[in-house]
């Protein structure tokens, strides 16, 4: 590849989290409509396709991009452009077979995976629909990992915009046709999953022409280290990317058996008909697609550390190290925590209005994300402290981690889901106790391995102050709005407001610093404009 300087953690973070919030706000565009004309049934097999696909694209992709990322950067730091080239060659190779094997086992065996989570084969449509996407998705994963590992976050940025766009129009197009012409929520559904899928397509097209046209400007150094032979990138490649694979299909398939169980004890245990359990596990995708949007920010955070924190581990930067880890968790906590008390104390108006013309479903999706909203500051630290603990080498540690808090979840929903009274909403409950339980043994890990990176504890309590006034002061100006101008009005405006006192009350606590302002972009006009010093 030509020359070029990789993008700073905070450039490359930038980066992202603006290409996820244009992600984020085209998947609104996408995913309300869909709530809203398909209803909870029809989502409820919207989402049983996806819990499906998510364990095969688990299985062709999760270790790529994690393995590559590491491997090219490591390979840049040591200026060895041609070594990082073939990685890519050999990985893309290796994991378009495996994506293609997933993608045909998807669809031959779709009836036998819908009744294996319904007890129905009504999702099978949806189920085929998305096949394709595994195989689309290994490919991206590939290109995505290597560009990632150089620093260069702009082909990742752009083609998840380019997914998200065709799959909206695509996506709602397709379920509209299906749904009119049929009746039938499930076929309403594989519509829409249709959309996905051809949207994968587009950005695997995108990204493939822009390493192409990259590739047609490579410039490599006369004298570089000899490359290494296929076999041993490909051991190499093996031995990182397979203990993350093996662990993260089991955890997906974990998953896999914690839906079936939701789904036998509502039906028959707690004794909830086919289309109401369905009903529910619709409300219950709501909620996770609802508390997801965090994410944004948080992903694109832990998608730019682990290159970076490779890179200085490989100079054996301790400094560097201490820096990039201590910003990165700070990062993920100004984000997080006032995600996740904003979405407790506006849950109800917030599904109102994400489901205007399904106030039923509105009603059974609130009380779960108030239950599941604590979790995001979990869930968004393990993201961070995943490929933190990725970036040292230790590839096990959140694997194992993650196991032991899905299993606690899957124990959790045996027990609750099939109470009658409490019934979905032990999903709910179960989600925020698994994620303690995840981040609890990943920083105890990273205490042992990176002894140099501060208090998460700590570092947790000016952004938790100024969170919380955000909380007191927002609420009560919804609740006087909502008199005068209804309560969906009211919510946008009260989220703006919210947001904008979050800043000042982060600042007032000291919650954001100068040094963290500077590093972004126009960053000295913005400490200037807030007067920090």
């Amino acid at each position: 590849m030509a020359e070029q300087k990789g993008q700073s953690f905070l450039k490359g973070t930038v980066i992202l989290t603006a290409a996820t919030f244009v992600v984020k706000f085209i998947n609104i565009f996408f995913s309300i409509p869909l709530s809203n004309f398909l209803g909870g049934e029809g989502m409820g097999h919207f989402y049983t396709a996806y819990d499906i696909f998510i364990f095969f694209s688990v299985l062709a992709s999760s270790g790529t991009p994690v393995a590559i990322s590491r491997m090219v950067s490591m390979a840049y730091a040591q200026g060895r452009k041609r070594e990082a080239d073939k990685i890519f060659r050999v990985s893309f190779t290796l994991f378009s077979i495996i994506g293609m094997l997933g993608c045909v086992v998807m669809i031959v065996f779709s009836r036998q995976l819908s009744v294996l989570m319904t007890q129905g084969d009504r999702s099978m449509y949806a189920i085929a629909a998305l096949a394709p996407m595994v195989l689309f998705m290994s490919l991206s994963s590939c290109l995505r990992g290597y560009f990632q590992g150089r620093s260069n976050m702009t082909p990742t940025a752009v083609s998840q915009v380019l997914e998200s766009l065709v799959k909206l129009f695509v996506g709602i197009g397709l379920a509209l046709y299906f749904l009119n012409t049929t009746g039938l929520p499930e076929l309403g559904a594989a519509g829409a999953i249709v959309g996905v899928s051809v949207g994968s397509f587009f950005a695997v097209l995108y990204i493939l022409l822009y390493y192409f046209k990259k590739r047609s400007e490579t410039r490599y150094m006369v004298q570089e280290p000899p490359v290494s032979t296929t076999k041993r990138i490909l051991r190499d490649i093996l031995v990182f990317a397979v203990p993350v694979i093996v662990g993260s299909t089991f955890l997906s398939l974990l998953d896999l058996v914690d839906s079936s169980v939701m789904m036998y004890r509502l039906q028959d245990v707690a004794g909830f008909d086919e289309t109401t359990a369905m009903m529910m596990k619709g409300w219950l995708g709501n909620a996770r697609k609802y508390f997801d949007l965090p994410n944004a920010v948080i992903v694109p955070i832990s998608t730019a550390v682990l290159p970076l924190l490779s890179g200085v581990i490989a100079r054996e930067d301790r400094r560097g190290i201490r820096e990039t880890s201590t910003l990165a968790l700070r990062m993920t906590l100004m984000v997080a925590i006032p995600a996740a008390v904003g979405l407790c104390v506006f849950a109800s108006p917030i599904c109102d209005l994400l489901l205007y013309n399904q106030p039923g479903d509105a009603a059974g999706t609130a009380p779960l994300l108030m239950l599941m909203a604590p979790a995001v500051i979990t869930a968004s630290l393990l993201y961070t402290t995943n490929a933190m603990i990725q970036a040292v080498g230790k590839v096990y540690i959140p694997i194992v981690n993650m196991a032991i808090g899905t299993v606690v979840r899957i124990l959790i929903v045996f027990v609750l889901c099939g109470i009658p009274e409490i019934n979905v909403n032990g999903a709910a409950v179960s989600t925020f106790v698994s994620y303690l339980v995840m981040i609890v043994l990943n920083i105890l890990a990273m205490r042992r391995i990176l002894p140099g990176v501060p208090s998460v504890v700590k570092m947790a309590v000016r952004p938790l102050l100024a969170a919380l006034i955000m909380a007191a002061v927002s609420y009560p100006f919804y609740l006087l709005l909502a008199l005068w101008l209804g309560s969906k009005i009211a919510i946008i405006a009260s989220i703006l407001v919210a947001i904008g006192i979050y800043v000042l009350a982060a600042i007032f606590t000291k919650a954001i610093t100068r040094d963290e302002i500077v590093h972004m972009p126009k960053g000295e006009r913005i400490a200037a404009f807030l007067h920090l010093k």
